[in-house]
């Protein structure tokens, strides 16, 4: 018979009746008749077969201490479950869209649209008017095109489905030509070539790393292909490099009948620079070379919700309008009224500047942030293991915007003894409400002002004291 130490844990492990009938979960299955609860242990002693260290964990395989095991995983897993998610962050990072906090913060009228349109029904496909049926989107896409300057534009849910959306569209018969400096990888692993050879089937690389030039475009492409430009939104090629502009390839199109697509992924409709950032390119100007079509984000520099919005000449709108995948990638009553809102805030507010959070933060000056830093850690006092001062830092875009630009900005510093203690710091104000995201570097916690609203100090000085006052983690 085998007798390794594997082997006496597996038979050890509880049968599944056994763990439920423990009265911790038998209270839990008593207060949520509809939780699944032998599934979840199921899972639970699923993950302890699999886990090549739980023999050597649990010595000489105590059935109970096993089953108690089980009891403590299946608790954590209910409470991660009705507890967990979506939970409101301050963002002390110090970049204004971080993707993993969810990007652009809402102006409040775009709250109030979305709200408005969550709480019951809206005008989404029907004109009040005559009472019949209307296309969906058709206020939002209207804005969208006069904000951008151009013909026509249409919104779907994100930037990556709005350029597979257009090549989709144009593709085939015609080729998508695409500089291979400009080949990026965007976030979560999804790769502009992959997406593009599932849109257009057949992908033509031109020039190389670091140089492409517009005759690279000419002597590859064909009547009706389309001339495909990638603003390196989320890095930057330096030294030898060169790439050429949209104007070029604009111009080898008329030579050679070609269209000419500019994916711009964050897309600023202002200049971020006049608000506080580094140059960014604007939608309009990029417009105003004569491209076919344009592609951006909705929850980037715009300042909205996520969504793609494909923005350019009539026709070519129209083309991606009739391509069955439109359904696939349209957007809800939620974003629309959101997105309206930011929009009307480009074309009929007096400074979008002012008006919508993302650029209210990049235009703060790092004096003023200074100043309230200063303020925070006055309400701090002098926690006896933690040394409480105000540095200068740099603050950043994100979100794929302005990749190699910093923005100066302020923090609030924690130096804590060592390292580890800075670690176990930052996990407690991630774990507080509202949650804190700072940056640990060595054995200081930053807290960046950069993305945090001067209306939030309060909030922040309050977690962070919080954080400061449990005690430290073994």
């Amino acid at each position: 018979m085998n007798d390794t130490p594997r082997s006496r844990f597996l038979r050890a492990l509880p049968p599944v009746d056994g763990v439920i009938a423990d009265p911790e979960l038998d209270a839990l299955r008593r207060s949520h008749p509809a939780l699944p609860l032998a599934r979840l242990v199921r899972e639970a002693l699923a993950a302890l077969r699999d886990d090549p260290d739980a023999p050597r964990r649990f010595g000489d395989a105590d059935r109970e201490r096993i089953r108690r095991d089980v009891v403590a995983s299946v608790r954590a897993r209910v409470e991660a479950l009705r507890d967990g998610g979506l939970r409101e962050v301050l963002n002390a990072t110090g970049v204004i869209l971080h993707t993993n906090l969810g990007r652009a913060p809402w102006s409040d009228d775009a709250v109030a649209a979305a709200t408005t349109a969550m709480r019951g029904y809206v005008s989404l496909e029907v004109d009040l008017e005559t009472g019949r049926r209307s296309r969906r989107g058709e206020t939002v896409e209207a804005l969208a095109a006069l904000a951008c300057g151009t013909e026509a534009a249409m919104v779907v849910n994100n930037n990556a489905a709005a350029v597979h959306l257009v090549v989709d569209s144009l593709c085939p018969p015609a080729r998508v030509i695409v500089s291979r400096g400009e080949l990026v990888e965007i976030g979560g692993s999804f790769r502009l070539p992959e997406i593009l050879r599932h849109a257009a089937g057949e992908v033509v690389e031109v020039g190389t790393t670091n140089r492409t030039y517009a005759d690279d475009y000419a002597q590859a492409a064909r009547e009706g292909d389309v001339l495909l430009k990638v603003h390196k939104s989320n890095y930057e090629i330096e030294g030898f490099a060169h790439e050429a502009s949209a104007a070029e390839l604009v111009e080898v199109a008329r030579r050679r009948g070609c269209r000419v697509v500019y994916d711009l992924g964050s897309g600023a409709l202002v200049d971020v620079h006049a608000a506080g950032g580094a140059h960014e390119v604007r939608v309009a100007d990029v417009v105003a070379t004569g491209v076919d079509a344009v592609t951006l984000s909705g929850d980037k520099l715009l300042g909205g919700p996520q969504a793609g919005i494909v923005a350019g000449r009539a026709d070519l709108v129209a083309r991606c309008r009739r391509n069955p995948l439109r359904r696939a990638v349209r957007v809800d009553k939620v974003t629309v009224a959101s997105l309206e809102s930011v929009l009307r805030a480009y074309v009929f507010g007096k400074d979008p500047r002012a008006d919508l959070p993302v650029l209210a933060m990049a235009a703060v000056p790092a004096a003023e942030l200074h100043r309230r830093a200063e303020a925070i850690a006055a309400r701090l006092g002098a926690p006896a293991s933690v040394r409480v001062s105000v540095e200068d830092d740099d603050g950043a875009t994100g979100g794929g915007s302005l990749a190699t630009a910093s923005v100066p900005s302020a923090a609030l510093v924690l130096r804590c003894a060592d390292a580890a203690s800075a670690v176990r710091l930052a996990r407690r104000l991630r774990a507080g409400r509202p949650a804190v995201f700072a940056r640990v570097r060595e054995r200081d916690v930053r807290l960046n002002l950069r993305a945090v609203p001067p209306g939030e100090d309060a909030r922040l000085a309050a977690a962070v004291a919080a954080a400061l006052a449990d005690p430290p983690e073994r």
